[in-house]
């Protein structure tokens, strides 16, 4: 069965999320600048990169390898497009995270903004559990709804309406005790409100050893 994300246009998902009543593109990018910074790191993962939303702070002088997954090569080729300057370590794969047999490349943070509640928890916990040896620090998003539509209200929301479809609700503290079982500790939790009353939960992960 197809995938509704190769099947959203690009720009009227950024549009949409970049709307004064959602601000959720912007409020990811300054999110984004933090995962990228608050680690020390050489490889960055990023789990449903689509256009390559805060790549921008990307620091070339410590970062070596940038890895963007996404189900939709058509996102990956306006990501490569748009951030020339990272053409020598960005390296795009185009694949399904539904399965969770893939096996990922190594990195020292992977980044999974918004892409759990379109896989499903226990889907995206057998992929970190598959993988838990090729990455150190994981940080995450998660879109908190507070009895919200799940897609925002803008001009362009008719256009979304299939992600509907594979949409899962999941709750922070379900996934906290997730992580743990399968040997990572929360080492951050961060709550950033939306102008529409919904939230972005941050949280950070790392091997509990």
């Amino acid at each position: 069965m197809d995938n509704p994300w190769e099947k959203i246009d690009l720009n009227i998902y950024e549009t949409h999320m970049a709307s004064n009543n959602v601000f959720q593109l912007q409020t990811l990018n300054s999110i984004i600048k933090g995962q990228i910074n608050d680690y020390i790191h050489t490889r960055v993962l990023i789990l449903g990169i689509a256009g390559g939303n805060g790549l921008e702070h990307i620091d070339t002088s410590n970062t070596e390898k940038i890895i963007g997954i996404d189900i939709n090569s058509h996102y990956l080729n306006i990501c490569k497009k748009r951030y020339p300057q990272l053409s020598n370590i960005l390296e795009l794969a185009c694949c399904d995270l539904n399965n969770s047999d893939i096996v990922l490349p190594y990195s020292d943070i992977m980044i999974c903004n918004l892409i759990i509640e379109y896989i499903g928890m226990n889907k995206f916990i057998d992929l970190v559990r598959n993988n838990q040896e090729n990455v150190n620090i994981i940080t995450i998003v998660i879109q908190k709804n507070n009895s919200n539509d799940f897609v925002s209200n803008s001009k362009f929301t008719s256009s979304l309406g299939l992600l509907g479809t594979i949409h899962h609700d999941i709750d922070e503290e379900i996934l906290l005790i997730q992580f743990i079982k399968i040997g990572f500790k929360c080492i951050n939790k961060t709550s950033y409100p939306l102008p529409n009353g919904k939230e972005f939960i941050r949280m950070d992960f790392n091997k509990d050893n």
